[in-house]
């Protein structure tokens, strides 16, 4: 079994009011636990489209955006890309197509590009996740840059891997590039008062979340 949790999105600059959005996070149900699937592109269109639909009538009336994440594979799927234009039609909350960061050698950047123009010239959002890791790399981000509404940084990418200082640096470069390409930026991962006072009061950005903020919950069980 299959569903969606909703971790909130908080406008940065209005941090104490409701939340505007819910980022989508798919978790399966496996021996009495809800956990991370072992392959995240089992899903299909069909599947996901009911969830998406479950998942917007469960969110509150505050929220005017959602988001969800799209492996490559189903990134560049014209099934996905049917089943998102025809779920948009149907509701006022924008929908963001959120792009991961996970490598896929059977698609490439090309591809890829493509299927961000055909999104972007049906009016729907996309957002690079985790700008800087993984395969969503400078080259590949200004290929996409045209038909991306948001650049999104992952502070918990990163936090392990990377000094205080260099992590400060990947952060200060994506929030500059995003504000030179007139792109929103968005930050996930923020996890203390620490966070929210050296990095999301640095630059100017758009939506945050991170377990600080809101944690993950199940959208069938738990109101928000």
């Amino acid at each position: 079994m299959i569903t969606f949790y909703g971790q909130p999105k908080f406008a940065a600059e209005t941090l104490d009011k409701a939340p505007v959005g819910y980022e989508l996070l798919i978790r399966q149900h496996v021996a009495g636990q809800w956990l991370l699937p072992e392959d995240f592109t089992k899903l299909p269109p069909a599947e996901f489209e009911d969830h998406l639909r479950d998942a917007l009538s469960a969110i509150p009336d505050s929220a005017v955006q959602i988001s969800f994440n799209l492996e490559r594979m189903h990134f560049v799927d014209p099934a996905f890309f049917n089943a998102i234009i025809k779920v948009q039609a149907t509701t006022a909350v924008t929908l963001t197509v959120e792009l991961t960061e996970r490598h896929d050698p059977a698609i490439d950047n090309t591809a890829i590009v493509t299927a961000a123009k055909r999104y972007y010239d049906a009016g729907i959002a996309v957002c690079i996740d985790d700008v800087g890791s993984g395969n969503n790399l400078p080259g590949l981000v200004e290929a996409l840059t045209p038909y991306v509404t948001t650049y999104k940084f992952g502070l918990q990418n990163l936090r392990t891997f990377n000094s205080a200082t260099d992590l400060k640096d990947r952060f200060d470069f994506w929030a500059e590039r995003a504000l030179h390409n007139h792109k929103y930026f968005d930050i996930a991962g923020i996890e203390s008062l620490t966070d929210i006072e050296q990095l999301v009061s640095a630059h100017p950005s758009h939506l945050v979340q991170g377990f600080y903020l809101g944690e993950p919950v199940p959208l069938s069980t738990t109101p928000f």
